[in-house]
């Protein structure tokens, strides 16, 4: 899978640009801010986009959907369940600040079992509830490499304590889904730097193995 990704605005959240290694097209995941910034890299990419993918429904990581869904005339896709998070701003004072607009209506939903097939890519939805009720992961398995928004980072695990967020159902998440993938990965989170499956199972002070912490 090929694959950029952009770290923008205040929040420092990882928009990603993914498609088929050789293809002409991309996929757009998490336009959270700075849509010229990410405009001026497909172009740069020489690849056309064709969706907006969503792994959840928070304003850092939709903010610009909008923006970049009107530019190139491609819909948004996002799990049914986050649905209520695309209603409006839940932050008024960061949606000012990310120069928020409105997620546009979502031209489909996405489905745990439903594969998401755009720009070359056959990705693998698994829904991932717990930081958000409609969170989900994609996984490449060609390719071995997984996005994993902000239910998984290196050596952390997605916050809780946001409307929607649930401790237990989140580690459930991450140790019956995405730690049973088989083999390893490499995980593109939400935020900071990417990271291996098979260390987080043995090493994540929250959820794996050698877990020295109580997440909740």
């Amino acid at each position: 899978m090929w694959l950029e990704r952009l770290t923008v605005g205040p929040l420092a959240e990882n928009c990603y640009l993914v498609g088929a290694p050789a293809g002409d097209e991309l996929v757009i995941v998490d336009p959270g801010a700075e849509s010229d910034r990410i405009a001026a890299a497909i172009a740069a990419s020489g690849r056309r986009p064709v969706a907006i993918l969503l792994t959840h429904g928070h304003i850092d990581h939709i903010a610009h959907c909008a923006h970049l869904a009107e530019q190139y005339g491609i819909g948004v896709w996002v799990h049914r369940e986050d649905q209520p998070l695309l209603a409006g701003p839940q932050w008024p004072e960061l949606a000012e600040a990310l120069a928020y607009r409105p997620c546009p209506e979502p031209a489909g939903w996405l489905e745990e079992g439903s594969p998401v097939r755009f720009a070359g890519l056959d990705l693998e939805v698994v829904h991932t509830p717990g930081h958000t009720p409609g969170g989900v992961c994609f996984v490449e398995r060609a390719s071995r490499q997984a996005l994993v928004g902000d239910t998984l980072f290196h050596r952390g695990v997605g916050r809780t304590d946001l409307p929607g967020g649930d401790g237990p159902t989140l580690v459930r998440s991450i140790r019956d889904r995405l730690f049973a993938l088989e083999g390893d990965y490499l995980c593109w989170p939400g935020h900071g730097p990417e990271t291996r499956l098979a260390e987080e199972r043995l090493e994540n002070p929250f959820v794996g193995a050698r877990a020295r912490y109580a997440p909740w």
